[in-house]
């Protein structure tokens, strides 16, 4: 395809044995993992009917813009942000939203891949994604019209903006994970 920029294939390990009752999941675009991955612990929050039908039906699914998260605040536990960003880069209002429905000191999973400059005239960024579960290796392609960069330093920036501390960073070539922690609310 003469409009498509792909990565070679990207390899992460995502485990689901994370210490939490409400686990907020908020999905922009490609697959939902993490609804089949928690199952009854995952609250979902997607913009689209594709991926709420796609999702494990033992996970409470909501359709919801996650510009505007309209949960009370302190709902959640943790939430996890899985290729959000490569298909919603708001940096700023998803974390404004997410410090809002979030627990102090809870956490902030995020699982997204750098988007270098753009080159030549490819429209579109595509990165192939083994996935270890532990359970199982699921296959999925991301891809997202290429209109902006993105690296883990600009998530980070916005994050510390957002009332967020950094607590742990991986790197898997082109993928990264960042856990965050919420340290303050936001000032408004």
């Amino acid at each position: 395809m003469s409009g498509y920029y792909s990565t070679k294939d990207q390899q992460i390990v995502v485990k689901s044995d994370l210490d939490a009752d409400r686990i907020l999941v908020i999905c922009t675009g490609g697959d939902d993992l993490f609804t089949k991955l928690l199952k009854h612990r995952a609250v979902l929050v997607t913009p689209s009917d594709e991926l709420m039908k796609s999702a494990d039906q033992r996970s409470l699914r909501i359709l919801m813009n996650p510009l505007r998260l309209s949960f009370a605040p302190e709902s959640f536990d943790i939430a996890i942000c899985f290729f959000t960003f490569f298909y919603l880069p708001k940096y700023k209002a998803i974390f404004e939203n997410v410090n809002q429905v979030l627990k102090r000191w809870g956490k902030l999973l995020i699982w997204d891949s750098i988007i270098p400059k753009k080159v030549g005239h490819k429209s579109f960024f595509a990165v192939p994604v083994l996935i270890d579960t532990g359970l199982e290796v699921i296959k999925n392609v991301y891809v997202t019209k290429w209109k902006f960069e993105q690296n883990p330093g600009l998530i980070k920036k916005v994050a510390r903006e957002s009332g967020f501390k950094l607590l742990k960073e991986e790197s898997y070539d082109q993928i990264f994970h960042i856990e965050f922690s919420k340290v303050a609310e936001i000032k408004k």
